[in-house]
């Protein structure tokens, strides 16, 4: 096992039988995409892999995307899917790490007490050389004991809180440079663009190579280089609340473990316009 983070396609191989292991693909497409990523885990994932998805196991009474489900919907879900919050859960995603952290977090959040991702996901498997399978992949249930921890997430009246009482709380931002600086309009129908106010920006492509994270020492030079101090509470947003989870696992892996996620992010900050922005 490479740490406490990571999983190389070779140790998941090795260790993909063993009985507290259970795979994961929680693959989820872009908001300028219409990939149907679960058709795509049946016709082909890793071994003994389930599909997690992100857009279901969500909060579906609010029109926001992807929302963070109650902790009973997770249970369920999870329940079902064989897995206890003392599996070792290793998630992939059959993209560029775009997912892969959004779910990471969803099972620590909830207690999960060994999560890992693999490295180069999907495609990194196939590259080593290692086999893929296809069809629906059932598992004996399972009971997952919760251990919410509701203080990691975000809300827009904390953010509000935030802005107006001057709370010395960074927000950084992890869309792209040109929508964060309102260059480009959101891909959201409807939204408006621009920022929070004083917010920084780490585009979350900026922490990835060739599907792996890069090394603590790059991470941390890269959020420094924002502007960003590594010593002040720290507030990830994005456009609905997914690749800002890539920024809190960058954060965990320097040291910054209590950084918060707004999960609502731009889908519902950029859909108020009574809400402050800058451009």
């Amino acid at each position: 096992m490479k740490n406490e983070y990571f999983v190389s396609p070779q140790w998941l191989n090795e260790h993909l039988h063993d009985e507290n292991v259970v795979v994961v693909d929680a693959s989820a497409p872009m908001p300028n995409q219409s990939i149907d990523y679960h058709q795509l885990w049946l016709e082909k994932h890793i071994p003994g892999a389930q599909f997690f998805d992100l857009d279901k196991v969500a909060n579906l009474q609010t029109n926001l995307p992807h929302m963070l489900p109650e902790p009973e919907t997770f249970r369920r879900t999870v329940n079902k899917m064989g897995i206890s919050e003392n599996h070792l859960v290793v998630i992939y995603d059959q993209g560029n790490m775009f997912s892969a952290p959004r779910a990471w977090w969803t099972f620590k959040i909830f207690g999960a007490l060994h999560v890992r991702i693999l490295e180069g996901g999907l495609q990194g498997w196939q590259q080593a050389g290692y086999r893929t399978e296809s069809g629906k992949v059932t598992r004996s249930s399972e009971v997952f004991n919760i251990q919410f921890t509701p203080e990691k997430i975000c809300s827009q009246t904390q953010i509000l809180n935030v802005i107006h009482n001057n709370v010395p709380v960074q927000f950084v931002d992890a869309r792209a440079e040109d929508r964060f600086q309102a260059k480009v309009p959101e891909p959201r129908p409807g939204l408006r663009m621009g920022h929070l106010p004083s917010a920084k920006n780490v585009p979350w492509t900026t922490l990835i190579n060739n599907g792996s994270y890069k090394s603590v020492e790059e991470i941390a030079a890269i959020f420094r280089k924002q502007g960003i101090d590594l010593n002040r509470p720290i507030i990830t947003s994005c456009g609905s609340g997914m690749t800002a989870a890539v920024l809190v696992l960058g954060l965990d892996m320097i040291g910054h473990k209590e950084a918060e996620l707004y999960d609502g992010s731009w889908a519902e900050w950029g859909a108020n316009d009574s809400l402050p922005l800058e451009k």
